[in-house]
């Protein structure tokens, strides 16, 4: 039985096996279904989607960010918030906001007979994300994490520190709620 991931785009991507250059096996997904397929994922090595729907295989990493602080960011988030969508990852030491503000309303002209829930649905799988907002855990004993945001001018065009280290909670109920907004743009 062939590896196989569906992103949340609905693509379904199928685990490929090929010789490597350097000799050995080299593993990667790929949507054709034709070729030598995988039946199993490599010892050590875990499928990874991206917040876009990128799927590959990478090595298994330690777990940093506990669940429960991944939780505390995502649980504000997953309520609607106007046009706006976000998406939540965690890797290493870093938890990251993406934002996707991409109004997907404008289908509805072109076909009145579509349901808000179908829109609702097509912009959730079509949403491109991009990062907005991130912490950074910078003490692991005492769980302190750093708030950033990322600055889009043109001279920047990096992640810029926007407050204090402070514990997950204090730090979520006060920076994302300016997630969205023209306040966002004015934390430094």
């Amino acid at each position: 039985m062939p590896i196989t991931h569906t992103n949340r785009c609905g693509k379904t991507y199928y685990l490929h096996t090929g010789p490597k250059r350097g000799g050995g096996t080299q593993h990667y997904f790929a949507i054709k279904s034709t070729g030598q397929l995988a039946d199993r994922i490599p010892e050590g090595f875990e499928v990874h989607e991206t917040v876009n729907g990128g799927v590959f295989l990478r090595r298994q990493r330690p777990k940093l960010i506990r669940d429960e602080e991944l939780a505390c960011i995502r649980r504000p988030l997953d309520k609607p918030r106007g046009k706006c969508r976000y998406q939540v990852e965690a890797s290493d030491k870093i938890i990251t906001v993406h934002e996707s503000s991409t109004d997907w309303g404008f289908l509805a002209q072109f076909n009145p007979f579509l349901s808000r829930q179908t829109l609702d649905e097509v912009s959730g799988q079509h949403a491109q994300y991009q990062p907005v907002m991130r912490f950074v855990l910078v003490d692991v004993e005492r769980r302190l994490i750093a708030p950033e945001r990322y600055c889009f001018r043109g001279s920047v065009d990096d992640w810029i520190s926007i407050g204090s280290v402070e514990p997950i909670e204090k730090l979520a109920a006060k920076y994302l709620k300016h997630l969205g907004q023209e306040s966002l743009y004015e934390l430094y």
